[in-house]
């Protein structure tokens, strides 16, 4: 087994994609987390889906969302957590990657020939882990309004919610700045922490999960080796690009989507796109 993916495994925290979607798959945590990151308050669950994809057309781009709950109010919560990038245009894609999650869910909930009047409320939501828009605000909500009046606002149950770990909490809500603080430094301080950091400490400890995370680790270490050397008899710019190509053929054809290839390379996603094959 390789030492550094188990060593790896043992120091994941909530911030990391795998362990927080092993972790929301819990549909209580699922339930509390919604209700405490969105405005409203949430109903019984009636389903959630951890990485549901979705993709309407063959051709088009598909997607994979993080912790996906519905409620028996018709209400949607979709919630991602998201690490910075050192590419910044990966960065700087992020509310048009929110925009094309919205229309992907609007094709799931609007079946052909329905009504538009039943497009459900949405709440899409992005647990930063650094300041997106760098305004010091812990939360970032978006929603319709009129440019020339502010008082008009569009009403289309759209809802887009950026969270800012790194934020001063002192203005946030009680629940919300031990949630976020939690996600910036593990610090269990009320009841939700307490359950979430006993979820995450019981993940590392579940053999199955370990296991499912080495291999995805130990492939991704052993394509980026292969990448290298094949790399290395080109020149070094050239190399690199061979290398690249290699990952994002392989990493495509097991499934991952391109904005997180283009995330893990540190490159664009039009870069990436320019190297499948």
């Amino acid at each position: 087994m390789n030492n550094a993916g188990t060593n790896m495994y043992e120091k994941l925290t909530i911030r990391n994609k795998f362990m927080f979607g092993k972790v929301t798959q819990n549909p209580v945590i699922a339930q509390k987390m919604a209700d405490l990151l969105t405005p409203v308050e949430i109903g019984a669950v009636t389903e959630t889906e951890r990485e549901k994809f979705l993709q309407h057309r063959s051709s088009s781009k598909y997607v994979k969302l993080d912790m996906y709950l519905e409620d028996e109010n018709g209400r949607v919560v979709d919630t991602e957590m998201q690490n910075k990038s050192n590419n910044k245009m990966v960065q700087e894609e992020l509310p048009l990657r929110i925009r094309y999650y919205q229309g992907m869910i609007d094709q799931e909930i609007l079946s052909s020939g329905t009504d538009y009047i039943f497009l459900k409320e949405t709440y899409i939501i992005f647990i930063c882990t650094y300041d997106l828009f760098g305004k010091g605000k812990y939360v970032y909500h978006f929603h319709m309004t009129c440019d020339e009046d502010e008082s008009i606002q569009l009403h289309d149950k759209m809802n887009w919610i950026f969270y800012n770990t790194t934020a001063d909490l002192s203005d946030a809500p009680e629940g919300i700045k031990k949630f976020l603080s939690y996600v910036e430094n593990e610090h269990a301080e009320d009841e939700f922490t307490r359950l979430l950091d006993k979820e995450v400490k019981n993940a590392r400890l579940n053999e199955e999960w370990r296991s499912e995370y080495l291999k995805t680790y130990v492939n991704d270490m052993d394509m980026k080796r292969e990448g290298y050397l094949e790399g290395e008899e080109h020149g070094k710019a050239e190399g690199e690009r061979e290398r690249d190509r290699f990952l994002v053929n392989r990493w495509k054809q097991k499934g991952k989507e391109i904005s997180e290839i283009a995330d893990d390379l540190g490159k664009s996603e039009e870069y990436v796109r320019g190297l499948l094959c």
